[in-house]
This record gives C-alpha cells, sequence and structure tokens, in this order.
C-alpha cells in the first residue's frame, strides 16, 4: 500500500476506487464458487422441469395408445357383429384414436430428446443427481441476486478504474 498522503481530491477518488476494486477483485475467487453453485442450481432445475415435462408426455402418450387400442378392439367387435353403420362409426373412431396417438408421440420423443441433452451437456448423471442438487426458489433467487450485485459491482469499480487511469502514463506505457 501507497504511505504518501493523497495530494487533491482526485487522488482520494482514486485510492477510494482502485481500493474498492482490490477489495472485489480479492473476493472474486469466492464469487466465482458462487456463481457455479447458481448455475449448477439453474441446470439441476432445468434438468428437473424437463424430466417433469417428459413424465407427462409419457403419461399422455400411454393414454392415446389405450383409447386407441380400445377403439380397434371395438372396430374389432363391431366387424364381428355384421352392422355396417356401427362397423363405419367404429373405424372412424379407430382411425381417429390413431391420430390422437399420433399427436402425442412427437412431444414424448421431444421430451426425451431435451431431457438426454441437459443431461449429456449438465454436469449431472441422472436426474436423481439434480433434484438433490435443487435449491429453494427464495435461496435460488437471493444466490442470483448476490451474484449478480457482485458483477455490476465490479463492473462498475473496473471501469471506474480505469476511467480514472485513462490518462496516466504507468511505467512508460500508455494506459489508454
Amino acid at each position: 500500500m501507497n504511505d504518501r498522503t493523497p495530494d487533491t481530491q482526485q487522488d482520494v477518488d482514486a485510492e477510494e476506487a482502485f481500493s474498492l476494486l482490490q477489495d472485489l477483485y480479492d473476493k472474486l475467487p469466492a464469487m466465482q464458487k458462487r456463481g457455479e453453485a447458481l448455475a449448477r442450481a439453474r441446470q439441476a432445475q432445468t434438468i428437473v422441469r424437463l424430466e417433469g415435462e417428459l413424465r407427462t408426455a409419457r403419461v399422455l402418450l400411454d393414454e392415446a395408445e389405450a383409447r386407441e387400442r380400445a377403439a380397434r378392439e371395438a372396430f374389432a367387435q363391431a366387424q364381428r357383429g355384421g352392422d355396417d353403420a356401427l362397423v363405419d362409426e367404429r373405424r372412424r373412431a379407430a382411425l381417429h384414436a390413431g391420430a390422437l396417438k399420433g399427436f402425442r408421440v412427437g412431444p414424448a420423443k421431444n421430451a426425451e430428446a431435451a431431457l438426454a441433452q441437459a443431461l449429456e451437456e449438465g454436469s449431472f448423471a441422472d436426474v436423481l443427481e439434480a433434484r438433490a442438487a435443487l435449491m429453494e426458489d427464495e435461496a435460488l433467487s437471493a444466490l442470483g441476486e448476490e451474484v449478480e450485485a457482485y458483477r455490476r459491482a465490479y463492473a462498475q469499480a473496473l471501469e471506474r478504474c480505469q476511467r480514472l487511469a485513462g490518462d496516466v502514463d504507468v511505467d512508460g506505457f500508455d494506459a489508454r
């Protein structure tokens, strides 16, 4: 640290600015860890959400498949009965149920792919590990605010120091 007394208000401002930047820089490793924890918790939240979407898509697909099976069985039974009007009605119902099932296949496959991709890109081996890393919404929000406040303070302090040093020639090098 410099033992000399500041000569002007600008010197005082500069010392305060660089001191703040040094304090923030000293906290950087801890804040990086907090940022990593935040990213991991958000990643866990995404994986668990995607798993829920997959579960819902599979339930809807299972229900559509069951309706299609029932409609096909009703169609087969009507064919054995010989009533042409009933056969035609049950045929249309079976086709309709098949089409509705088809509308559920794509979302289920997309949900499965999205979850697989999130797991592959993330730091979790599986959904259970992601579930274990979940944070309460309030804690996640507080951590996010803490990390963002640090980033803003660091950026502002750095900008202020760069502005203050902008016209200073340090050791023969132009700081601009």
